[in-house]
């Protein structure tokens, strides 16, 4: 798939290839060089001996991700309900329960699951307008005031003016909160996902 550049953005969280939804999961490992993020929000924490939570995807399917990690409780201390879990190249397994099965995901490796500080709409905003103001020819302009930009945020790239600015935006402009997000979504927009 195309990928974006620093100063090109075109990340699409709806494309099933790099983003796949609960009916559009490969069946199959990923080959070299290929991978894919499988993401929800979750939306409620069944954890009792260890960290059980359910999550929503992109199209309000519903799955259990468990930890079996060695460290499952320190690897799953950042999920929280209303974030977003993320799961690098996940692949789904049968759970059984109350007689029927439902498909979800087994954690083993830590490494290949994160969250982002964000609910689903947000990380969608977030997105959009990115993909907006690349529409524009927004993206080296000043995330506040709009002037060309000489500074960039050093987590997430995010271009300023000048450093009054950037403590503006990140004070009163709501980038302390996005900042994570902002940095995760030009790391996926940089993806050859292969």
């Amino acid at each position: 798939m195309s990928h974006g550049t620093e100063t090109v953005y075109k990340l699409d969280l709806e494309n099933i290839m790099d983003f796949p939804d609960s009916a559009n999961v490969p069946v199959a490992p990923p080959k070299p060089g290929e991978s894919w993020i499988i993401f929800g929000e979750i939306v409620r924490d069944n954890s009792s001996t260890r960290p059980v939570f359910i999550v929503k995807d992109k199209i309000d399917d519903y799955f259990p991700v468990v930890f079996y990690t060695e460290n499952p409780i320190q690897d799953a201390a950042a999920c929280k309900i209303g974030h977003i879990l993320c799961i690098t190249s996940g692949m789904r397994v049968p759970f059984s329960r109350d007689g029927g099965s439902l498909d979800g995901y087994i954690i083993t490796d830590p490494s290949t699951v994160f969250v982002l500080p964000c609910s689903m709409a947000q990380l969608r905003a977030l997105n959009k307008r990115l993909r907006d103001k690349n529409d524009r020819g927004e993206m080296d302009l000043c995330n506040s005031c709009k002037k060309p930009s000489t500074e960039r945020c050093s987590k997430c790239q995010t271009p300023y003016c000048s450093r009054e600015c950037q403590a503006a935006d990140w004070k009163e402009g709501g980038h302390r909160k996005e900042c994570p997000v902002i940095a995760r979504l030009h790391i996926w927009n940089r993806t050859d996902w292969g």
